[in-house]
């Protein structure tokens, strides 16, 4: 066992010397066995041990159990206590859903903090196979066949060549102690559904079950790498990345060869469900503004792409006075610089529309600086009549999540400025002016 434990670490570069690996140790058989292939191992690690809160004193029992251990062997350990159901109710998923994001988020900030290169889980060959088949009822793509990755990141999975049966055997040759799960006998669980009900039947008509996978999932992952590579490939040609967003050209998606596809593989980096993407798809020609919400990510179609931004609330006051004073003000994604001066021989007009210039004796101090709102209008410069700032915003191609950020400067009723966008003709500078009020974005 101990063998083909470093073999498969090594054939798939899990670890190289001189690495430190954080263990995920629940105490019970799977994870105690891997402890100790790590204990004969010449590498360093640390224990950690999640307390989900979710079997009462049993769960207690578990940490002061791992807790134990390591202390006999003097190793580092880490736990923490999550309070997992009322995660669950907050973010509306599934209490294992829940353990799965508290353990993975808590796990990678002790690696971090603590300076170890890898994260070890327990996974072994059985769990790869019960996942196959949860991914296949659930409606798995191409990636979901492949079972449980190797290496996620600095997540590894050093037991995943071994069965249930063999690590069974090790921890019994080896005089191992462990907790036992009851939790894992509960078939209200899906995944026990699987082991219990449905692995049994398929050795039955497979005896070589386990054999027939292997070579399936060597197969899958050789597929899925070939597939996500034609997947990259092909995005250039409708993907479009900026500091803030992720643009979807419509027009060249809809001309890849197989565009529902492309559009799935694209959105589900960013927490869309295939359902979503199904509905995206088929609202590619709706009017723009129709919004979708993953649990991290905004979709918003406008007229030609779809937009993805981070879900974020807006921290945009509802407004600011501004006085004839030289100040800076941060407000929300804008910082703003306000100054005053004279018109003399040595004045330039500013060139770009992040810097407003207008004469200070046509304006009614304090100004006021706040985000736009439907019916806000304008005289833009060089122009007689009002213009909506909705219709500046469309007419400047403002994608759709980028214009609830817009705001406008006003004086008294009428508007000034619109940062970055427009300035208004009636306060424009002109040979009668003497002082000057300058705002800038910067």
């Amino acid at each position: 066992m101990y063998d083909r434990f470093l073999e498969f670490i090594n054939q798939n570069a899990l670890l190289k010397n001189g690495d430190r690996v954080l263990l995920a140790v629940s105490g019970g058989m799977d994870s105690m066995a891997m402890a100790e292939l790590f204990r004969q191992s010449e590498f360093q690690y640390s224990i950690a041990h999640c307390n989900f809160q979710l079997r009462g004193k049993d769960a207690d029992d578990d940490e002061t159990f791992v807790k134990s251990y390591a202390s006999d062997l003097q190793l580092d350990f880490f736990s923490k206590k999550f309070d997992t159901a009322t995660y669950a109710k907050q973010k509306k998923i599934s209490v294992q859903m829940a353990a799965r994001e508290l353990r993975y988020a808590w796990l990678e900030e002790v690696r971090e903090h603590n300076g170890c290169q890898a994260v070890a889980t327990a996974h072994h060959f059985n769990d790869s196979i019960e996942t196959l088949f949860i991914n296949i009822l659930r409606g798995t793509g191409v990636s979901g066949l492949k079972g449980i990755p190797k290496k996620n990141q600095c997540v590894i999975r050093p037991l995943l060549f071994a069965t249930r049966e063999e690590i069974l055997t090790f921890i019994q040759k080896q005089g191992l102690r462990f907790r036992e799960d009851a939790s894992n006998l509960k078939e209200k669980y899906l995944r026990n559904k699987v082991r219990h009900r449905l692995m049994p039947m398929l050795r039955e008509i497979n005896p070589s079950l386990a054999e027939t996978l292997r070579h399936f999932f060597d197969r899958m992952e050789a597929a899925e790498a070939f597939y996500q590579n034609t997947i990259k490939n092909q995005q250039k040609y409708f993907l479009r990345f900026s500091e803030n967003a992720t643009e979807i050209l419509i027009d060249q998606l809809i001309e890849q060869a197989f565009p529902e596809t492309m559009l799935y593989e694209s959105l589900k980096g960013y927490g869309f469900s295939p359902s979503q993407s199904r509905d995206i798809f088929n609202n590619l020609h709706a009017q723009a503004g129709k919004t979708f919400e993953s649990a991290s990510h905004t979709l918003v179609k406008d007229r030609e792409t779809l937009i993805i931004c981070p879900r974020e609330a807006t921290n945009l006051p509802s407004e600011h006075k501004i006085d004839e004073a030289i100040f800076n003000l941060d407000c929300g994604k804008h910082s703003f610089r306000f100054d005053t001066g004279k018109v003399d021989e040595e004045f330039e007009l500013p060139k770009k529309a992040t810097t407003l210039m207008a004469d200070k004796d046509k304006l009614a101090f304090p100004l006021l600086l706040r985000q736009w709102q439907p019916g806000d209008k304008l005289i833009p410069l060089g122009m007689k009549g009002h213009k909506k700032v909705s219709d500046i915003l469309i007419d400047k191609k403002i994608p759709m999540p980028q214009k609830k950020d817009i705001m406008v400067l006003l004086s008294g009723n009428e508007i000034v400025w619109v940062p970055g966008i427009a300035a208004a003709e009636g306060f424009k500078i002109t040979k009668d002016t003497s002082d000057y009020f300058m705002a800038m974005i910067h």
